[in-house]
């Protein structure tokens, strides 16, 4: 139904959620796109994707020139099952959460990008230079592990068949390094 992925690049490990505790991911990342529409985040961005293919999971940041976007969903990736409560659900099956920042940046700014995620609490807590920008609670999936995506992208419909996507627009992604670490709670 979208005309997305251009270029992806897959981590060759997993990183593990722990049951008692927080895992984060921590990166710099810039993104400089050349040929794109102002102010049309889709038409072309960079981005890091955190995948958990096993339950359709995506905590993902989408940045160009000009915006930088959270994005939280479940998605019908090709060979996941549908969540198993998918019949009797009161929230949507699957759904793209994509949360435009107020936050300013410039062609080629590298800026300090942060997830953490939380089990036990159902929790995805995601920053820009250290400053938690949105957090979700009652993540509707216990996330078990991580693939890291790199990803140079555009975002748009397919329209009577066809790919719109490209008009001849280029993009260039800086990513790293990634700090993972992982928090165990402590009881008492």
């Amino acid at each position: 139904i979208l005309d997305n992925a251009k270029n992806m690049f897959f981590s060759t490990r997993q990183f593990v959620a722990p049951d008692d505790g927080t895992i984060s991911f921590e990166w710099n990342m810039s993104a400089q796109c050349v040929g794109t529409r102002p102010h049309d985040l889709y038409d072309g961005f960079v981005s890091v994707n955190l995948l958990d293919l096993s339950v359709g999971m995506a905590l993902d940041f989408f940045v160009c020139n000009d915006t930088i976007a959270t994005v939280y969903a479940r998605l019908p990736f090709p060979g996941v099952p549908s969540p198993p409560d998918a019949e009797d659900a009161v929230k949507p099956k699957y759904f793209s959460l994509f949360n435009e920042l107020p936050i300013e940046t410039g062609p080629a700014q590298m800026h300090r990008y942060r997830i953490r995620y939380c089990k036990s609490r159902d929790e995805a807590q995601f920053f820009v230079d250290g400053q938690s920008v949105v957090t979700y609670t009652e993540v509707p999936s216990k996330l078990q592990s991580f693939t890291i995506a790199l990803g140079l992208m555009t975002e748009k419909s397919i329209q009577q068949g066809k790919s719109v996507s490209l008009h001849g627009q280029g993009l260039t992604g800086e990513w790293g390094p990634f700090t993972i670490t992982i928090e165990r709670e402590t009881i008492g």
